[in-house]
């Protein structure tokens, strides 16, 4: 056994690969592709039936380690491979990470992402590639010392996915989930924006021109708060609320927002931020004429119709 080898099959036993569907039908589709039935004409030789069946297996081994494990075990092999145009769509975003634990009280499943790009995009994609590393870091460290601390007196559970929001020939959004629970539970998430036009990651305090952005936003939300409260009484939004005063609902520089398919504003809340648990995580569409005074020039006619294939 050679040393790539060896550590392949290191890299295998520590690692817990789960492979995407997409590679999984990359791999069938190699598997089906290759020699159903030989022939075994006169004159063929039992040596030439077993070349033939040894390659068989070499190029459905070879399709198993090029296409799944290499790219979650190497983020090196995984910038790499994205590059050749003929796969490149399967590693614009790789799962390097998956970590999972489970037993009778406590679960956690945890997918971590990593960007990819040309060179001159590299610093801005590893700073979001390194912020989902510290959320994710913070989320397993704290995972393991409710697991020591609460044992089998309680249950605890993490989960951690991912997902495309938008992604077009100007625009890329990842949308991080989490969900939390031990005890109570929570649920928040995490957007990362990408402008592809000018090869920078941007934050809502980007696109406001000044304040009077935020106060736009914020007017416009409790306006639909307060009209969708009063055509359900079973909503409940803390936006008038005497307990909680006209502030709670707060929108800065940091907050969540992604861009619909109409290209207005999506403000995102996490749960309990502006309303009781059993709401959820509401967001809320400001229209873009709503803010488009309050906005600098560069994000007024940002293309969010022009999906990438």
């Amino acid at each position: 056994m050679n040393d790539f080898d060896k550590y392949i099959k290191k890299m295998a036993k520590k690692e817990q690969l789960q492979p995407s569907e997409e590679i999984i039908a990359r791999i069938e589709q190699t598997l089906e592709s290759l020699p159903q039935q030989i022939s075994t004409e006169k004159g063929k030789s039992t040596k030439s039936l077993r070349i033939i069946l040894r390659t068989s297996a070499a190029v459905a081994c070879f399709a198993f380690v090029m296409l799944f494990l290499l790219p979650n075990i190497s983020s090196a092999y995984a910038q790499t491979l994205e590059q050749i145009p003929v796969i490149g769509a399967i590693v614009r975003i790789v799962t390097i990470k998956n970590y999972f634990y489970s037993d009778n009280y406590h679960e956690m499943n945890i997918d971590v992402p990593t960007l990819g790009a040309g060179d001159n995009d590299a610093d801005e994609l590893n700073s979001i590639n390194y912020d989902i590393k510290e959320l994710t870091d913070t989320l397993i460290d704290r995972f393991y010392n409710d697991l020591e601390a609460i044992g089998d007196m309680g249950h605890s559970s993490v989960y951690v996915d991912y997902e495309t929001v938008t992604d077009t020939a100007a625009w890329f959004t990842l949308k991080i989930r989490v969900y939390e629970a031990a005890g109570s539970s929570n649920t928040y998430y995490k957007y990362y924006h990408f402008n592809k036009l000018t090869g920078k990651t941007v934050k809502l305090g980007d696109i406001a021109k000044n304040d009077r952005f935020y106060t736009a936003v914020e007017q416009d939300i409790k306006k639909q708060m307060a009209e969708a409260m009063e055509k359900d009484n079973s909503l409940k939004y803390w936006v008038e609320d005497s307990i909680f005063g006209d502030n709670i609902v707060s929108v800065d520089s940091e907050h969540n927002f992604y861009w619909n398919k109409d290209g207005n504003l999506v403000i995102p809340f996490d749960k309990y931020e502006v309303a009781p648990g059993y709401m959820s995580t509401p967001e809320f569409a400001v229209d873009k004429a709503v803010i488009n005074e309050f906005m600098k020039e560069e994000f007024k006619d940002i293309n969010m119709h022009d999906k990438v294939e």
